[in-house]
C-alpha cells in the first residue's frame, strides 16, 4: 500500500506499542546512519522525504503539528535518523517505530501513573490507580489506559482516576496509558505467574491512516457513539488486533468493551449496533454496524452500515450503505448507497448511488446514480449525473457527463462532452457525436439545418435537420395549398450524411410522414430517400433524389396516388400503395 508521508488527519494522536514490532536481528529506521550534503535551508517536509528515501522507510505524521512548511538547513549532515529528527523538530515529539514507517507525534506534556492491584474472588483483578500531569501534578481526565495482551481498557475521570477489571489471568501486567499531545507511559503489575499452559498474545498490526474522513470525523456516524468511544478510539490511534468473535447490544454494551475500536472481529453480532475496528469475516446488526477501518466478507444491518475504510464482499443495508473508502462486490441498500470509489461488481440502490469513481459491472439506481467517473454500465430511473467520464448510461429522463461518454439512453435528454458511441434519447447535446438519435440533437461537430422542399405530394414542407456528424434527425411539417381534406403534413425521420465533400454531398434519409385534416382522416407514408446534393457556399445548399414510398391507410380513406404507383394492394380493413416518387428543395445549413 502506497501511504503518502504526510498524513492529514487527527487520527495520528496516538501513543505507538514499540515493543511488539521491535525484532532481534533488524536495524531500527531511527539509528540507521544518512548523509544530507545540502546546505541551503530547505522545507521540513522535503527534508523528511529525503531521509525516509535514503532510509527506504515512510514519516507518518500530522502536518498540522508537524511544521512540514517551516525553512530549516542541516549542512552536511552525517549521522542516525534520530539525532537529525532531535535536530529539526526538538524535544517535543515522540518518534515510534511500526514496519515501514517512522510515526512523528507532538507530545510535549509528560504523565505519569500510579496503580495498585487486588485481586476478587476467583481469577478475577481489579486495578485501581490515577494518571496525573508531570509538571503540575494534576490528574488528566479522558486518557485511556488498557491492557493489551488482555483486551481491556478504560478512560480516566475528570481526576485522572480509573479502574480496570481483569478476568481469568494469573500472570503479569502492563498497564499502558495514552492521551493526545502526552508521551506514553506503562507500569508492570506483577502477580502469581501460572508456568502451567501457553498464553498466546494478540497479534496486533498498525494499518497507517489514509486522509480520509473516517468514522471519527463523520457527524452522522458520530451521532450513534458515545464520547467515551470517540475519545478511546482517537488515544489508541492506529494500532489494531484481531478477536475470534464479539456481541455488542449497543455500542456501549460489548464483549470487548470501550476497546471495541481497535478490534478486528471474525464474527461480530450486534442486536442493535455495534462499533469495531473491522471485520475479517461476518456481521450482522439488528438496526446499525459501525467500523472504523476494513470490512470484508459479509456484511449486514437492518438500517445502516458505515464503514471508515474499504469494504470488500457482499455489504447489505436496509437504508444506507456508507464506505468512506473504496468498495467492491455486492452492496445492497434500500435508498442509498455512498462510496468514495466503488471499484468492482455490482451497486443497486432504491434511491441513489452515489460514488467518486464508479467503476463496478453494474450501478443500479431508483432514481439517481452520482459520481465524478464511471467505467461502468449506470442505470437510473431518473438521472445519471457524471462530472467526468461516463460507460453506459441508461436513465428514465436525463444523462450527463462532463467528459466522454460510450453510450447514452435516456427518456428525454443526453448531455456530455464527447460520445464515442450513440446517444439516443428526445434531446441531445454534446461537443462531439457522430450517431445522435433524437428529435433534437445539439451536436457541436455536426450540422443543424433548415430546408424547405417538395415532393411528389405537392405539399410545401418546412424540416429541420440536426444531428451528429454522420447521424441525423428530421422534424418538420407541410402544409398543401387547395382544396382537399388532408392539407396537413407532420414528418420525423432519420439520416445519415454518406458523402461530405467541400462541393457535393450525398445523404440518405427515413422518414414517416402522417398526412391529416386533423379531425377523422388521415395516412401515413414511410419514405426512404437518396438525396444527393451541391453546396453553394458555406450555408446555402440545393438537393433532389428519388424516393421509394408506402402509403398505407384504413379502406375508404380518400388517400390519392402520386408518383409512380408500382403496385396497390391490401384487404378489407386497409389499402398500401408502393410507389417511386421525387423530392427536392433548398436547405440553409449552419
Amino acid at each position: 500500500m502506497d501511504i503518502k508521508k504526510n498524513l492529514i488527519t487527527p487520527a495520528l494522536y496516538f501513543l505507538l506499542l514499540m515493543a511488539i514490532f521491535q525484532t532481534a536481528d533488524a536495524q531500527g529506521n531511527l539509528t540507521k546512519l544518512i548523509n544530507i550534503a545540502e546546505g541551503k535551508p530547505q522545507r521540513i517536509g522535503t527534508l523528511l522525504d529525503k531521509i525516509a528515501s535514503k532510509g527506504n522507510f515512510s514519516f507518518a505524521y500530522n502536518n498540522t503539528t508537524v511544521p512540514a512548511d517551516s525553512l530549516v538547513s542541516v549542512s552536511g549532515y552525517s549521522g542516525t535518523v534520530f539525532s537529525i529528527l532531535e535536530k529539526i523538530l526538538g524535544n517535543t515529539y515522540e518518534y515510534q517505530e511500526v514496519p515501514g514507517y517512522v510515526v512523528l507525534r507532538y507530545a510535549p506534556g509528560s504523565l505519569y501513573i500510579t496503580a495498585d492491584m487486588e485481586r476478587g474472588q476467583g481469577n478475577q483483578i481489579l486495578i485501581r490507580g490515577y494518571v496525573h500531569n508531570v509538571i503540575n501534578d494534576k490528574g488528566i481526565p479522558r486518557a485511556s489506559v488498557f491492557e493489551k495482551n488482555l483486551l481491556v481498557s478504560t478512560l480516566t475521570d475528570d481526576r485522572g482516576y480509573f479502574e480496570l477489571r481483569v478476568k481469568n489471568w494469573n500472570g503479569p501486567l502492563l498497564i499502558n496509558v495514552r492521551k493526545e499531545n502526552f508521551r506514553d507511559t506503562s507500569v508492570h503489575l506483577l502477580a502469581d505467574v501460572v508456568v502451567t499452559g501457553k498464553q498466546e498474545k494478540p497479534d496486533y498490526k498498525y494499518y497507517p491512516d489514509q486522509g480520509s474522513a473516517g468514522v471519527e470525523r463523520s457527524r452522522f456516524a458520530r451521532f450513534f457513539l458515545s464520547s467515551k468511544q470517540m475519545i478511546q478510539g482517537l488515544n489508541l490511534g492506529n494500532f489494531f488486533t484481531a478477536s475470534p468473535y464479539q456481541v455488542s447490544f449497543t455500542p456501549g454494551l460489548s464483549s470487548h468493551g470501550l476497546y471495541n475500536s481497535q478490534i478486528i472481529d471474525h464474527f461480530s453480532l450486534n442486536l442493535l449496533g455495534g462499533y469495531t475496528a473491522g471485520i475479517d469475516g461476518f456481521e450482522m446488526g439488528g438496526l446499525f454496524n459501525i467500523n472504523r477501518k476494513n470490512v470484508q466478507y459479509f456484511q449486514v444491518a437492518g438500517v445502516f452500515n458505515f464503514v471508515g475504510g474499504n469494504a470488500k464482499g457482499v455489504q447489505l443495508a436496509g437504508l444506507y450503505n456508507k464506505v468512506v473508502n473504496n468498495a467492491g462486490g455486492l452492496q445492497a441498500a434500500g435508498l442509498v448507497n455512498k462510496t468514495r470509489n466503488f471499484t468492482s461488481g455490482i451497486q443497486l440502490a432504491g434511491l441513489a448511488n452515489i460514488n467518486g469513481r464508479a467503476n463496478g459491472a453494474l450501478h443500479v439506481a431508483g432514481l439517481l446514480n452520482i459520481y465524478d467517473e464511471a467505467k461502468a454500465v449506470t442505470i437510473a430511473g431518473l438521472a445519471n449525473l457524471g462530472h467526468n467520464n461516463s460507460h453506459v448510461q441508461v436513465a428514465g429522463i436525463l444523462n450527463k457527463t462532463g467528459g466522454t461518454s460510450v453510450f447514452q439512453l435516456s427518456g428525454f435528454m443526453n448531455v456530455a462532452k464527447r460520445v464515442k458511441g450513440i446517444q439516443v434519447g428526445m434531446v441531445n447535446i454534446a461537443d462531439t457525436s457522430d450517431y445522435a438519435i433524437g428529435i433534437l440533437n445539439f451536436i457541436k461537430n455536426g450540422e443543424k439545418s433548415i430546408a424547405v422542399s417538395t415532393d411528389e405530394t405537392m405539399f410545401m414542407q418546412v424540416n429541420f435537420r440536426s444531428g451528429g456528424r454522420i447521424l441525423y434527425t428530421v422534424l418538420g411539417a407541410g402544409y398543401k395549398p387547395g382544396t382537399e381534406r388532408m392539407r396537413y403534413q407532420l414528418n420525423l425521420g432519420i439520416g445519415a450524411h454518406l458523402i461530405d465533400h467541400p462541393r457535393f454531398y450525398f445523404n440518405t434519409e427515413f422518414t414517416t410522414s402522417i398526412i391529416t385534416d386533423f379531425k377523422e382522416n388521415h395516412y401515413q407514408m414511410n419514405s426512404l430517400k437518396a438525396l444527393p446534393g451541391i453546396k453553394l457556399n458555406k450555408h446555402i445548399k440545393l438537393f433532389a433524389g428519388p424516393s421509394l414510398n408506402i402509403s398505407s391507410a384504413e379502406a375508404g380513406t380518400d388517400m390519392p396516388s402520386t408518383g409512380w404507383i408500382i403496385r396497390k394492394y391490401g384487404g378489407n380493413t386497409n389499402v398500401n400503395i408502393l410507389s417511386v416518387g421525387l423530392s427536392g428543395g433548398l436547405q440553409y445549413a449552419w
